[in-house]
């Protein structure tokens, strides 16, 4: 009877996504920990700085954050990270642990504010709120609901078929939609004036609601976004998060988190009717009714005069850092067109003449600057070619002639250049634990010098050289906003040229006494010219969005980037056209958005505010580092109860099997453990320990090597009933027998991995080693000799496998980035897997007596293989695709019995054939899937559901399995399908993927096992499952 380690695999499938998290662990630093009154800090020295200001300002906002959530969490755990150009902050809110990215955030859609007293208030809100409205409490996130079905059993050498439909749904401890929790993070107290409603803000819900198009109430509830939608979340979050509070009272955002921690509530909506008295729907309504009128009240007089330009390149939301060539027939730009995130934007090359453009250069963020000659340009580019393998910018010259780049420097974190007008210096901004300086280097990227000694977290952007190359004007930010100053070209005399309340920012010189550059003294970006000898500014722009980022050539013309309700997008403005300024024609700015109101909480007088609103960091405690020493989350459980229908035998309880998801994280991700355990009336189990270790070892690392070492355990019974015969009389047809007894069968399956994965070449390749070992054993329960003395013959146990294997896998997964990746991905997966097995089998079930005890006859099986799998995914035409997915596989050497055959069908394969209906020591398959969408953009709800997307598929098989020679192509299997994928949130946070598989084939044939004869093809199978993701 065939029980085998596929099932180790469903199990991997059913819990893979419970534990998923940021895990990637840093082994080339040196870790210290310092402690805090109330919170514990882990950084590495290069963060030393960062850290130090971390622990003050989290004890700090300690008090004021839980005093209006009435709510305080046991120790914080902080981890500080300086290695990558990344900048972010997460709060894992079952573990207690922040990780802070040490570089500020630089983002075209957030005006500027000191970063760690931004980012620390901002992700121990988020710890505070959300565990505020847990209903099981940190140690229990969610209880989840399982269910696997499976194919009609068929062949009489296997227990049961494999699985068709598997579902795997949480019941979560926490659902806050997207928009609170943003939106409370930002709030979090009002009185720090650490992250207020800036004019970036406030431009990109002004634009949305002139231009009609808000966020939908349901919209704003998730992410899964483009890079401009999911700031939007945030945006509208936070609005709404200040309406409520002025509104109906501060209190209200606490109460509201704590109903949506009562069992009985799983909306927002329903939390809404019970605190406000209104459903989320009329709060809405009501809020965005308001934004709509008061905007275009405010707005009113721009529009009487409204000077923009013309619009010139429209594609992508995220158009910046326009530049003219020195001739000024061309332009270049970055922009993120026909892609969904920032992320992947690109150089451009417009023409002002042909109207056409050219792609340069792709995934670049930064500035671009033309050498001189027009036919160059530099830029800065995140890449992973250094010591370390770390994600860090540095700066390359791009040939335009020869569509050829180069690099030039390497590993100093160099970004946003700027080259002199004499093409001969690059000045750049550089960053270190927090801090950013400006730095210099000569055209071939050598002679690096430091032009600013900052170190105490200031912040520096956009530089650019004067017309004569003796200065170099910048925005400088420490705290809100930023302010225009200048150094010279040596690094001596810095000064500012601007230090208003204002944000002042991307300044360019229009010759020696004069700048073009952006201005908020409206509460709307315009661009200003400012005369240094008079001191005189004058307004250019008049819009609506937001002017940025400008250029100005010889006549007086300028380029810029403006916002609009859909994005960044690229302008021109004539030098006539700057002249038709009316400035008495001005926005109406808000000071305290939206209602100029206050229903304080009533606890803040408690705190001393105003040393925590002017704050000091420049000086920090006297911490005593310690060496890291090591330190587990709290042990998180994930209860679940799972219908496995394995047995259509067994009574309805013998199919639930109870059990339990167990998992803990080193807060450092050097070790984790994750566990599970399952069991049913009958005793079935399903276990499996793994323990994850990321740390150094002794001798590998000092080749070089940083691999992920992890340890599986899986230990898996099932138990059958089975008929034994005594007394055959062969004489009739079919047999009789004598007596029949009944027996029961149980089924042990134990297996011990152990691997190493190490990332090779480049981001999305690994190279994996695993070792492993099994062991397969059947069990004959006892039962009674039918001799007349009631001998009781007793329970007896079958080793009948014993496996070893050793396997190297190499995958590639370069999936794009994308809003559909996970329901309609593009790009390429590849695994290709080596195999040397040397097992120990009893095929024919013959042993031999051995001190009176029966002991399996073994063979041994020793054999190479290899499978390739390669996944390509194209794109037809927007949001459609096409799949073309090989498999090909084939054991070397002469034929092995059929328990080590590949399988070619059923739910991770060939769906139109029952997983065990064709198998081979040698196997090919290709299919051909077309995708393409059925409905976008759906945003329904139903309760704590929201759908987005449905997704159709078409497809085509042609595969087979065999032994020996290979077979003509006339006997390969046929078969077509469709599919159909729906993507859903549960529970706000919880991603959900359904999907429905019907198959045909059109190859009816017979194989005989065991002497029965089975007869598979001409008929439909069915496949389905509810998972986190699309898993098949």
């Amino acid at each position: 009877m065939r029980i085998n380690s596929f099932l180790f695999v469903l199990i991997f499938f059913i819990y893979i996504n419970t534990n998923a998290q940021f895990n990637e662990y840093f082994p080339d630093y040196e870790w210290l920990t310092i402690k805090g009154e109330k919170v514990v800090v882990h950084y590495h020295p290069e963060a030393e700085r960062t850290a130090k200001v971390v622990a003050k300002i989290a004890d700090e906002v300690w008090g004021p954050i839980t005093s209006l959530y009435e709510y305080e969490p046991e120790t914080v755990h902080f981890v500080i990270k300086d290695i990558d150009d990344f900048s972010n902050g997460a709060t894992y809110f079952f573990d207690n642990k922040i990780e802070i990215w040490a570089s500020a955030l630089d983002f075209d859609l957030r005006g500027s504010h000191n970063w760690l007293r931004n980012v620390i208030s901002h992700e121990f809100t988020h710890m505070v709120q959300i565990q505020a409205g847990m209903k099981f409490g940190r140690s229990i996130p969610a209880f989840y609901v399982q269910y696997l079905n499976y194919e009609d059993k068929r062949r009489p050498d296997i227990l049961y078929g494999f699985p068709n439909f598997i579902a795997s749904y949480p019941i979560a401890g926490i659902n806050v939609p997207a928009w609170l929790a943003e939106g409370t993070a930002q709030y979090m107290r009002k009185e720090f004036d650490y992250d207020d409603w800036d004019t970036h803000r406030d431009m990109i819900l002004r634009s949305y609601a002139l231009d009609d198009n808000l966020l939908t109430w349901n919209q704003m509830g998730v992410f899964n976004k483009t890079s401009l939608g999911n700031e939007s979340v945030y945006n509208s979050g936070f609005a709404l998060t200040r309406y409520i509070a002025q509104k109906y009272g501060e209190d209200k955002l606490r109460e509201v988190s704590k109903k949506l921690g009562e069992m009985s509530v799983f909306t927002v909506s329903s939390a809404f009717k019970d605190i406000l008295g209104k459903d989320g729907n009329e709060i809405y309504d009501e809020w965005s009714g308001y934004l709509k009128a008061d905007y275009n009240k405010r707005t009113a007089a721009v529009k009487e005069n409204l000077v923009q330009g013309t619009l010139i390149r429209d594609e992508g939301f995220g158009n910046f850092y326009p530049t003219f060539s020195k001739d000024e027939k061309k332009i270049v730009y970055i922009s993120n067109k026909n892609e969904d995130y920032f992320g992947l934007s690109s150089i451009f090359l417009y023409d002002f003449e042909t109207k056409k453009e050219k792609m340069l250069e792709s995934l670049v963020r930064s500035t671009v600057s033309f050498v001189n000659d027009d036919d160059k340009i530099v830029y800065a580019k995140l890449t992973e070619e250094n010591k370390n393998n770390i994600n860090i910018h540095d700066l390359y010259i791009y040939d335009i002639n020869d569509d050829e780049s180069t690099r030039l420097t390497f590993g100093l974190r160099a970004n946003h250049p700027t080259v002199s007008h004499d093409g001969k210096k690059i000045a750049f901004v550089f960053q270190k634990d927090g801090t950013q300086n400006l730095g210099v280097v000569d055209i071939d990227g050598k002679n690096f010098k430091a032009l600013t000694i900052f170190a105490n977290g200031e912040l520096i952007f956009n530089p650019s050289f004067s017309p004569d190359n003796n200065k170099i004007i910048f925005d400088y930010s420490y705290h809100h906003g930023r302010d225009l100053a200048v150094v010279n070209a040596d690094g001596s005399d810095f000064k500012y040229i601007l230090n208003t309340a204002s944000d002042e920012r991307n300044a360019v010189f229009a010759s020696d006494n004069r700048i073009i550059y952006a201005d908020d003294e409206t509460g709307i970006f315009n661009l200003y010219e400012f005369d240094l000898t008079t001191q005189i500014k004058k307004r250019i722009t008049n819009v609506t969005g937001g002017a940025f980022y400008p250029d100005i050539n010889d006549k007086g013309d300028i380029v810029y980037a403006g916002y609009t309700s859909k994005g960044y997008k690229i302008f021109s403005i004539t030098k006539e056209e700057q002249s038709e300024v009316d400035e008495t024609k001005s926005y109406t700015w808000q000071k305290n958005p939206p209602l100029d109101m206050e229903k304080p909480n009533g606890d803040i007088n408690n705190f001393d505010i105003a040393r925590l609103k002017n704050f000091n960091d420049y000086e920090t405690p006297d911490y005593k580092p310690s060496k890291y020493s090591g330190a587990f989350s709290k042990l998180s459980f994930f209860p679940f109860i799972r219908f496995d229908d394995y047995n259509l035998s067994n009574s309805l309880i013998d199919n639930l099997k109870p059990g339990v998801y167990v998992t803990s994280n080193d807060f450092l991700n050097r070790y984790s453990i994750f566990a599970g355990a399952a069991i049913n009336t009958r005793l079935e189990r399903d276990l499996f320990l793994l323990f994850e270790y990321r740390n150094k070892l002794p001798l590998i690392y000092d080749l070089g090597l940083k691999p992920e070492m992890s340890i599986e355990l899986y230990s898996i019974s099932r138990k059958a009933d089975a008929d034994i015969f005594f007394g055959v009389d062969s004489t009739f047809n079919p047999p009789r027998y004598e007596h029949k007894l009944s027996t029961g069968v149980g089924y042990n399956l134990f297996e011990f991995d152990l691997a190493a994965k190490h990332k090779i070449f480049a981001q999305g390749n690994n190279l994996e080693f695993r070792f492993v070992y099994s062991s397969y054993t059947s069990t004959i329960e006892s039962f009674t000799l039918p001799d007349g003395n009631n001998t009781l013959y007793p329970t007896t146990k079958d080793n009948y496998f014993i496996g070893r294997n050793f396997r190297i896998k190499y995958e590639n997964k370069t999936i794009i980035p994308n809003i559909d990746s996970d329901i309609n991905p593009l790009g390429r997966e590849v695994s290709l897997q080596y195999d040397y097995e040397f097992n120990e089998f009893n095929p024919n079930s013959e042993y031999e007596v051995v001190d009176g005890i029966l002991k399996p006859l073994y063979e041994d099986f020793n054999f190479h293989k290899l499978e390739l799998n390669w996944k390509e995914y194209y794109e037809v035409v927007k949001g459609h695709t096409l799949t073309t997915q090989l498999r090909a596989a084939t054991i070397f050497g002469p034929q092995l019995p059929d328990f080590f055959d590949f399988y070619l069908g059923g739910l991770l394969g060939m769906k139109s054939y029952p997983f065990y209906s064709i198998s081979g020591n040698e196997l090919a398959w290709l299919n051909l899937t077309y995708r393409f969408p059925l409905f976008r953009n759906i945003d329904a709800r139903f309760g704590h559901l929201y759908i987005d997307k449905i997704y159709m598929s078409v497809y085509g098989d042609i595969g087979n399995a065999w032994n020996g020679e290979i077979p003509e192509f006339n006997n390969f299997k046929k078969g077509a399908g469709a599919e159909i994928r729906v993507k859903i949130n549960s529970f706000y946070l919880f991603p959900t993927s359904i999907f429905f598989n019907a198959a045909y084939s059109f190859d009816e044939f017979t194989r005989e096992v065991i002497g029965e004869k089975i007869t598979y093809g001409k008929e439909w199978l069915f496949y389905g499952g509810i998972l986190f993701d699309f898993q098949f």
